[in-house]
């Protein structure tokens, strides 16, 4: 009698503890998945006592048989206690999402059972969804802003190719009808092409830059991404009357990266390079780009700027989101381009440049590494 009393007190004060959790938990024999116990939260799930039905088919969701490390039906007294399953599920009829722990115990009859913890997560992969997303804008919209600034820019460089194209064609027009030999017209023409073609390369450049895509991290040489990012600047640079100064190590090899994130980063970090310097005269102002190995695994890429410089202040800040020090900037630049460095598995820094300035280094892994 007293071992049946002190078995009812120990059973009794373990469904008062699972009965207080916010999670729902239920134990269910494990040979034929009747419920032998629910506690509050699962008990308001279905809303009525759940004990003595079968467990499959109700609100909270299970792991299918093969989900299961083991078979629980076959578990003997011996075998227990052992972890079942731990993942997240979802409910197909509701839409939301649990955390499911089940681990086989012996109950306090002597069965075996099914003990099982099912966390309600919604709220939590709603707010990871929502961040994602606004984090997957922020970055569209701060490549979007990047070239609404740069547009002009980019409209005149466009228009030179197409004001020499018309040029050439109209001096042919005119040259045929003034009976000039078709061998006479071939260096006009073929320069005509090459403007076409150049004006070609800008309007891809554009694309690939705005255009929103998954990243695809290749093999590409530090050469490329710096050409490509730099045709850009080259731009900027003529407009401020500032000089552009690429100092690549030979031999680099190549990195594993996303062409088009990477090559967004070094246009931010030189652009905000030009915004230091533009109270800048003279040698000042020039700004330097430069990559070279640092290992045989990392190549680092440097902005050096001769502007005003940043702050200790500032600097502890200056990766922030929404921290800014321009009158009209967004302060999601420099936030966007560690998160970019950062999923290549690299670091961006910043230093005070010794001769006045900044200098901003990124890594980058090195392919032949990734793949060792």
């Amino acid at each position: 009698m007293d071992d049946a009393k002190a078995g009812n007190d120990a059973r009794e004060r373990l469904e008062a503890v699972l009965d207080g959790l916010e999670a729902a938990v239920y134990a269910a024999d494990a040979r034929n998945g009747e419920i032998l116990f629910a506690n509050r939260s699962f008990r308001a799930l279905h809303g009525a006592d759940t004990v003595g039905l079968v467990l499959h088919g109700l609100v909270v969701p299970l792991p299918e048989r093969g989900d299961y490390r083991v078979d629980p039906r076959g578990l003997g007294v011996d075998d227990v206690p052992c972890e079942l399953f731990d993942g997240e599920l979802p409910q197909p009829r509701t839409g939301r999402w649990y955390h499911v722990r089940e681990q086989a115990m012996r109950w306090v009859d002597g069965r075996v059972v099914r003990l099982g913890i099912a966390t309600d997560i919604t709220d939590r992969k709603e707010t990871a969804e929502t961040a994602r997303r606004q984090e997957e804008r922020i970055s569209r919209t701060a490549r979007l802003i990047t070239m609404g600034e740069m547009a002009s820019m980019l409209a005149h460089e466009i228009n030179q190719p197409l004001s020499a194209i018309v040029n050439y064609c109209n001096g042919c027009a005119a040259r045929m009808q003034a009976g000039a030999d078709a061998r006479e017209l071939l260096p006009a023409i073929q320069k005509a092409a090459a403007q076409a073609e150049r004006a070609g390369k800008i309007i891809r450049r554009i694309r690939e830059f705005v255009k929103k895509s998954e990243p695809r991290r290749t093999a590409v040489p530090v050469a490329a991404i710096l050409d490509e990012a730099l045709a850009f600047a080259e731009i900027d640079a003529r407009r401020r009357n500032m000089r552009l100064v690429v100092d690549i190590a030979p031999g680099l090899p190549d990195v594993r990266a996303d062409r088009i994130m990477i090559e967004q980063v070094v246009l931010n970090l030189v652009r905000n390079g030009f915004d230091a310097m533009k109270d800048a005269s003279g040698e000042e102002c020039t700004l330097t780009v430069r990559a070279w190995a640092r290992d045989e695994r990392l190549v680092e890429i440097a902005v050096i700027d001769r502007g005003h410089g940043i702050s200790e202040e500032n600097r502890e800040c200056l990766f922030q989101p929404f921290f800014t020090t321009k009158d009209d900037g967004m302060g999601m630049g420099l936030a966007i381009c560690r998160s970019v460095v950062e999923l290549h598995d690299g670091r961006l820094a910043v230093e005070s440049n010794p001769e006045g300035g900044t200098i901003f280094t990124f890594t980058l892994p090195v392919e032949e590494a990734v793949r060792e």
